[in-house]
């Protein structure tokens, strides 16, 4: 299943600490079973990362959400669909209804 997870970064993180952030994220591996789909930084601090992750259960994003703590808070993590897949599923939810 994918989801998307808003990293923003916390008020109290000086540049030092970012700088370090940064070099942490280069070396990071991501725990089994949590793949990285796509990452985007942005120039804000809400959200300042927007990641889309596969995951193969929720443990895998709450060990992923934790490694980031001393930097982030995680604003959201919600799935998501591609829409190509919900146009052909949606349909039968509804129908259910």
């Amino acid at each position: 299943m994918k989801f998307v997870a808003f990293f923003n970064l916390k008020q109290d993180v000086s540049p030092t600490k970012l700088t370090e952030v940064i070099s942490r994220r280069a070396e990071y591996q991501f725990p089994e079973g949590l793949e990285l789909i796509a990452e985007y930084w942005t120039p804000t601090r809400t959200p300042t990362v927007i990641a889309v992750f596969e995951a193969t259960d929720s443990t895998v994003l709450l060990a992923n959400t934790v490694a980031w703590l001393d930097a982030f808070e995680i604003e959201k993590v919600f799935p998501v669909t591609e829409w190509q897949e919900g146009v052909k599923k949606l349909p039968r939810f509804l129908a259910r209804r």
